[in-house]
C-alpha cells in the first residue's frame, strides 16, 4: 500500500463493508453478525486502524457495572500483518479507557497458545493473571463425580449477597460474570438485576454453594460458577448441576470453569468439550 496516514476511529454503520472485506481468515465472523450491537449499545465500542480507505486491524471493548472493561474482538487482515497494527488499536483504545474516571480495570482474555495476541495484549501494558480452562460438560448419563442428595436451593437477593460476601478464597482468582468474561470478584457485579438471572444453591455443610446462569454464546449454555477445585470430591454438586439443567431444557450443556489445579482433578476429561485454555491478562487504574 502506499503510504497514506493511519487513523484509529471508533466504527460506525457506514464501515460494515470495510469489515467483511477485511481479509481475516475468520469463517462466519461473528463481529460482523453483532455489528448493530457493538456500535448502538452503551456497553460496547469498537475501534479500527485505517489506511485511507483499507481497514486493517479492528479491536473494542465492553464495559460491566460502568468501572471494569475487557477488550477482545482483535483481528487483523492478514494481508497487512506483521506491521504492528494490533499494537497500535489495543494500545489506543487501552489509553483511551485509562482516561476515564469511572474506568478502574482493564483485561483481556486470550488463550494460552496464540502468543502473537498475547504480545499485543502484554504490549498494552496489560500483565498475565489467572489461567481458566472452560469446559462444556454435553451428557447427562454420567459423571465421576461423588453422588449425594441435590443442593438447597437459595432463592432471597439478600441471602445471595451474603453467600458472595462470605468467599474468603477463590480458586480462579476471578468472579466468570460470563462465558469467556472472568472480571475482578467485586460487589459493583452483583446487581439485582444480575443475582435474580442467577440460581444458588448451598451444599448440606453450607460450606459451599454454586451459581448457575443461563449465558448465549453461540448455544445456550448453563453457566456453572463455581470457586473451589473439589468438583468431584463434594457429595451431590453434579446431581445438582443435572436438576439446574434439567430445568434450563433449551441449554446445549453445562459450561463450568476450571482453575488449572481444578482442570487437573477431573477424572474422566472425556465427558466434557474442553476448549485450550485461556489466561486473563489485567491493568489496575
Amino acid at each position: 500500500m502506499g503510504k497514506q496516514v493511519l487513523d484509529i476511529r471508533k466504527l460506525e454503520w457506514g464501515d460494515l463493508d470495510n469489515l467483511k472485506k477485511m481479509d481475516t481468515g475468520i469463517e462466519d465472523d461473528y463481529v460482523i453478525r453483532i455489528f448493530p450491537k457493538l456500535i448502538e449499545s452503551e456497553e460496547h465500542d469498537i475501534y479500527g486502524l485505517f489506511q485511507g480507505e483499507a481497514l486493517l486491524s479492528v479491536a473494542g471493548y465492553t464495559i460491566f457495572a460502568d468501572k471494569f472493561a475487557m477488550l477482545g474482538r482483535m483481528r487483523s487482515d492478514r494481508r497487512y500483518i506483521g506491521h504492528g497494527f494490533s499494537t497500535e488499536v489495543m494500545s489506543f483504545i487501552a489509553e483511551l479507557l485509562s482516561k476515564k474516571p469511572n474506568i478502574h480495570w482493564i483485561g483481556a482474555n486470550t488463550q494460552t497458545h496464540n502468543y502473537p495476541a498475547q504480545r499485543v495484549i502484554e504490549r498494552s501494558g496489560m500483565k498475565p493473571g489467572p489461567v481458566h480452562y472452560y469446559a462444556i460438560l454435553k451428557t447427562k448419563t454420567h459423571h465421576p463425580g461423588k453422588s449425594g442428595r441435590l443442593w438447597k436451593k437459595i432463592e432471597e437477593l439478600d441471602q445471595k449477597r451474603i453467600l458472595l460476601s462470605s468467599l474468603n478464597d477463590n480458586a480462579l482468582g476471578a468472579f466468570p460474570y460470563e462465558c469467556y468474561y472472568p472480571l475482578p470478584f467485586d460487589k459493583v457485579l452483583f446487581t439485582d438485576e444480575y443475582l435474580n438471572e442467577c440460581t444458588f444453591y448451598i451444599n448440606p455443610e453450607e460450606d459451599r454453594f454454586v451459581i448457575f446462569r443461563n449465558d448465549q454464546k453461540g448455544d445456550l449454555h448453563t453457566h456453572v460458577k463455581y470457586f473451589w477445585d473439589d468438583h468431584f470430591e463434594q457429595p451431590g454438586f453434579f446431581e445438582t448441576v443435572y436438576q439446574n439443567w434439567n430445568e434450563n431444557p433449551e441449554a446445549a450443556g453445562a459450561w463450568i470453569d476450571f482453575s488449572e489445579t481444578g482442570f487437573k482433578n477431573i477424572p474422566d476429561p472425556s465427558i466434557f468439550e474442553v476448549q485450550k485454555p485461556w489466561r486473563l491478562y489485567s491493568k489496575w487504574f
